[in-house]
């Protein structure tokens, strides 16, 4: 299991496609603002991986999926409608941290409003941060009228729970899971044989820095099935000392389980030191292997 690190980013992603609606239960976003002009929608649904949810709380690196259900008001052309959209993030201070305008802009095609089904993304992933709290806008216009359609939520953004975290010196902005396999945050503990997953900090701070700009790092992973078995361990992953720019850009580590009988759940832990002052963290999780 190799240990390194690089300039691997969870960046938000924010899109909007229009296609047909595959939701069946009307169970409709609730705390939420409208403001609205001439467009208009029977609700809203949220989805992320696991199906319909309905919260304000997520979890870094979390994606959800709005769906727009039977949206009308458009000014008709030749009996076609012709939306866009804008997504805004805000911090509690109203600056915006994340933004991008005119999502449909280059998109000339029409639909009708009974095969109009309007879908927008967001990855809760940088700019925004855990232990923060923000307002999404989602501001539908009507690219040939003056219609408009803005939502706004509150959300929050937390560390995964599933991750039990002791700091001795060392802080941090950002420490989630990230499945390679998937391209997606591991938010609960349920994956694949063989995947690939990064636990991945971002900010690390608190460790000694020589005068060739190095740090001395010390770090071990392992992996402990339910039952004692010791499926894989891995120490020393440092042989070398690493660049303190780089490490505090980000530092990753990689595990991944073999096909084969593994009795769940399975423990993680992972430990880094800096062997000058001392200063450590250490995370663990365990993980479902799901056949």
């Amino acid at each position: 299991m190799k240990f390194k690190y690089t300039y691997l980013l969870l960046a938000s992603c924010l899109f909007i496609s229009c296609g047909k609606d595959t939701t069946q239960n009307k169970n409709y976003l609730s705390d939420i603002s409208i403001d609205n002009n001439k467009l208009s929608c029977d609700g809203i649904i949220m989805e992320n991986h696991t199906g319909i949810i309905n919260k304000s709380e997520f979890t870094y690196g979390e994606k959800i999926n709005l769906f727009y259900d039977n949206m009308t008001g458009f000014s008709l052309q030749d009996s076609l409608a012709y939306p866009d959209m804008d997504i805004f993030v805000m911090n509690k201070k109203g600056d915006t941290i994340f933004s991008q305008k005119d999502l449909l802009k280059n998109t000339t095609e029409g639909f009708t409003e009974e095969k109009l089904n309007l879908t927008s993304n967001l990855t809760f992933a940088l700019p925004m941060l855990p232990k923060k709290s923000y307002l999404m806008n989602f501001h539908i216009t009507d690219k040939h009228g003056d219609g408009y359609f803005n939502l706004k939520k509150n959300f929050s953004i937390i560390e995964n729970p599933l991750l039990k975290t002791e700091t001795n010196g060392f802080t941090y902005d950002i420490l989630y899971l990230y499945s390679q396999s998937r391209n997606i945050a591991v938010v609960d503990n349920k994956i694949k044989p063989e995947e690939n997953i990064y636990i991945l900090l971002e900010n690390l701070e608190g460790y000694e820095i020589d005068e060739n700009g190095k740090v001395d790092l010390n770090a071990s992973i392992s992996l402990v099935s339910s039952n004692g078995t010791v499926i894989n361990k891995q120490e020393n992953l440092f042989p070398t000392p690493v660049s303190a720019k780089d490490l505090k850009d980000q530092l990753y580590a990689t595990l991944s389980i073999s096909k084969g009988y593994v009795k769940n759940p399975v423990t993680c832990i992972f430990e880094v030191m800096d062997n000058k002052s001392k200063h450590s963290i250490k995370t663990t999780f365990d993980l479902i292997v799901e056949e």
